[in-house]
């Protein structure tokens, strides 16, 4: 069977059966650094060390980290 519309039909399977990256589309991740950067600062080496991930990315993994219990 052809379908048209692959994706459309991927998606709309994937919502049925419950995966948890559709939940993180609703999530708000700036908002979550931003929030997160004026409870826990973060340090800034001044020796030249490898800069850290921006806390964006960090709240992204940590959220994933929590949905799929590693």
């Amino acid at each position: 069977m052809t379908d048209l519309f692959p994706d459309d039909h991927h998606r709309k399977k994937i919502v049925t059966l419950g995966d948890p990256l559709v939940a993180t589309s609703y999530i708000d991740f700036a908002v979550l650094a931003i929030e997160s950067d004026m409870i826990a600062t973060r340090a800034v080496s001044a020796q030249g060390a490898r800069p850290s991930y921006p806390t964006e990315t960090m709240v992204h993994i940590l959220v994933l980290k929590r949905l799929y219990t590693l």
